[in-house]
């Protein structure tokens, strides 16, 4: 019993000193991070509000506690964090303000006419900062349409492929609830802004660790009863009649053969898809970044 305890003494502290690393790891991020923006330098911005559920997706309980990690994150990472959701068309506005526009890029004219209008911005008005809206409406072509829009050090920041992660992973954690989607694009955004993108590619580190202690201690659990550890031969196991017995057994290689198969490829992504937007000038004069999602 002890010895079968103590074989996994070793994969505890390897979980331990992880769990420690990386706690110890993002509070050093948080901290600097603070030091470093110091002060919201902003006065112009027309609203203290950053969660616009216009959808009504949200519960009250729910807007406050994205508020809350929002404020922290933006003293973290020095940018203005913006939530808009929308239930509606867009098409008579990016119409009004662009003679052709296709459906996929309504939501980016809204996305950066609500920041430049608002005067967003952590160090000035139209400054540095995110935006993220989720229309829920479905365009005339079937599909809704979602929006990372991203400006001053957030539009340097970011590349086509950041985008599409972060909306990536908004859009996973959004089929259990929108607000976990949403509190991802938050966390996601600070992870990006800080370069502690690796620890949160497609998951949370807290939970893996979380989810293999619990493994660890249901294996062990598990076993306690079972045969592990016991002997499973003896002296006479290989012995028949007072002489050395061994089975002999082989396979023989007769023929090989190959088939091969054509895989198709579809980059619909099952029904979604993501793009990087590029940079930018809205209808307003200002330079933006962004990229959208479709489902």
């Amino acid at each position: 019993m002890k010895k079968f305890l103590k074989s996994f003494k070793v994969c505890f502290i390897i979980l331990g000193v992880l769990a420690v690393f990386y706690f110890g790891l993002t509070g050093i991020h948080s901290l600097t991070g603070s030091l470093k923006n110091g002060s919201r330098e902003n006065t112009e911005c027309t609203t203290e509000e950053r969660v616009f559920d216009l959808a009504d997706v949200l519960s009250d309980k729910e807007e406050e506690k994205l508020r809350k990690l929002i404020a922290r994150r933006e003293a973290q990472t020095g940018c203005d964090i913006v939530l808009v959701t929308l239930n509606e068309s867009l098409r008579e506005y990016a119409y009004e303000r662009q003679e052709y526009v296709a459906e996929d890029k309504y939501v980016m004219i809204y996305a950066d006419d609500f920041y430049d209008e608002h005067m967003f911005g952590y160090d000035k008005p139209q400054g540095n900062g995110v935006l993220f809206l989720d229309n829920l409406h479905r365009e005339d072509d079937g599909w809704a349409y979602s929006w990372l829009c991203t400006t001053g050090k957030a539009e340097g920041k970011y590349s086509s492929s950041m985008i599409d992660h972060l909306l990536e992973k908004s859009y996973r954690w959004s089929k259990l609830s929108p607000y976990l989607g949403y509190k991802a694009y938050i966390n996601q955004f600070y992870h990006d802004m800080n370069g502690f993108g690796f620890v949160s590619i497609n998951f949370s580190v807290p939970i893996i660790l979380i989810v293999s202690l619990v493994t660890a201690v249901g294996f062990v659990l598990c076993n306690l009863g079972s045969e592990a550890g016991k002997k499973t031969t003896t002296a006479n196991t290989y012995v028949k009649n007072g002489k050395v017995k061994i089975n002999h057994r082989e396979d023989r290689f007769i023929r090989k053969s190959v088939a091969q198969h054509r895989i198709q490829n579809s980059s619909s992504g099952g029904g979604h898809g993501g793009g990087g937007g590029g940079h930018h000038v809205s209808s307003g004069g200002v330079s933006h970044g962004g990229g959208g999602h479709r489902h």
